[in-house]
């Protein structure tokens, strides 16, 4: 027992998640073996979990090109610390997204096709093409931050690259805004493009993505830093800096609801075949609940209300609240979006489907795999913060402490 005390508790969280990981790794061979057979999916339901966190992975990780932009295009200086945490969570996420289409290809083995058969006609190719670049270009901006561990002090060649890598950090956020805002909207395109499902053809889904990562991905990236101060106890990024980002994230928020909300409600002006009934299970029917309350209320407007009171109270809480509800939203709308195609036949007369409609419900090897997924980013995350000594941060001193929505200290 006494060994045990003196073990930190990190050690304890990193042997949980370990433990996760074990059971999603069984979970992973299983599908490997025996095929998507062991899955929830089916031909009338080939999207479902994996595609859901492929999306917010890549929704929540936009933080990362938002926040650069406004450091190095707008000259922002007081961003660097939070544009430092940024791309170390898009880069997790872009790997998250990377290791859910492993999986739900279906033949891992042929992953490097789209590389090197260009199909130019294809918004997959694109996203695809997009995502690798733009993986390659945070990499570079999180190399300068993994050549100052210690052990790699020796390396002075690497430190000379990486030296040279920080100097265009500017010209690496103009490329990753051009890559980024390209498959973030295209990732909306590529289901705006479904002609075959009524839900998804039309052209807002572009807009509707971009938009709604940019508010996501910089809510996410403050709630991360708020958790790791707190744990830390330490100050990475001032407060006036993520109170100020989730401002600007609550503004994109109130745009993309407005957004949403209109194309959402537009259809119950006319009757187009497949969209009207989908729209009606939407907000009426089986995903009325998770609609209204998760995405439009929790995750949209009491998140916005949050977001802009924390920074007029200087409240952490509704910081830390309004941040977690925005990346609750968007994992929402990714569900919605995905599994609503999927609620309508493609045709009844003549019915081309058998039956109409599939229900789908994710069996447990999709949410070991996601868990496992989910356990590794969030390991190498918690290693980041806890060895890079770029997020070393510095004491906060007590009487700095900001107060919670009550007036009381933190």
């Amino acid at each position: 027992m006494t060994a045990l005390r003196r073990i930190s508790p990190f050690w304890f969280w990193v042997a949980f998640l370990l433990a996760v990981i074990s059971v999603g790794l069984v979970a992973l061979f299983l599908i490997f073996t025996q095929g998507l057979g062991v899955t929830g999916l089916s031909d009338g339901v080939p999207w479902g979990l994996w595609i859901t966190l492929d999306l917010s992975c890549i929704g929540l990780g936009a933080g990362a090109f938002s926040i650069s932009a406004i450091t190095y295009l707008l000259g922002q200086e007081a961003y660097k610390p939070l544009a430092r945490i940024a791309v170390f969570v898009g880069l997790l996420g872009y790997s998250g997204a990377l290791l859910a289409l492993v999986m739900d290809i279906g033949r891992p083995d042929r992953f490097w096709h789209g590389w090197v058969f260009w199909n130019t006609h294809s918004m997959l190719w694109e996203v695809t093409m997009c995502i690798t670049l733009y993986f390659s270009v945070l990499l570079l901006e999180v190399f300068p931050m993994v050549v100052e561990l210690p052990f790699l002090a020796k390396f002075k060649a690497l430190h000379n690259f990486a030296h040279r890598i920080h100097h265009f950090a500017p010209i690496l956020a103009i490329i990753g805004l051009g890559l980024s805002l390209l498959h973030q909207s295209s990732l909306g395109g590529t289901y705006g493009v479904v002609i075959g499902r009524a839900a998804l053809f039309r052209s807002t889904m572009p807009l509707l993505f971009i938009v709604s990562a940019v508010a996501a991905g910089m809510a996410f990236t403050v709630h991360l830093t708020l958790i790791v101060q707190w744990i830390k106890g330490r100050e990475l990024v001032p407060m006036s800096v993520l109170f100020e980002a989730g401002q600007i994230a609550a503004a994109v928020l109130l745009l993309y609801l407005y957004m949403r909300f209109w194309d959402t409600t537009a259809g119950t002006y006319g009757y187009v075949p497949g969209r009207t009934e989908a729209e009606n299970v939407l907000t009426a029917g089986t995903f009325a609940v998770s609609f209204w309350v998760w995405e439009m209320m929790l995750g949209g407007v009491v998140a916005a209300v949050l977001l802009i009171r924390a920074r007029m109270q200087k409240s952490v809480l509704q910081l830390l609240v309004g941040s977690g509800l925005v990346m609750s939203g968007l994992i929402a709308n990714r569900w919605h979006t995905t599994l609503l195609a999927f609620t309508e036949p493609l045709t009844e007369h003549p019915a081309v489907t058998d039956p109409l409609v599939t229900h789908y419900t994710p069996a447990w090897t999709e949410w070991a795999t996601v868990a496992m997924v989910v356990a590794i980013l969030t390991l190498i995350f918690s290693l980041g913060m806890r060895y890079f000594p770029a997020y070393k941060g510095e004491e906060i001193p007590a009487a700095a402490t900001p107060p919670l929505a009550d007036g009381s200290p933190s």
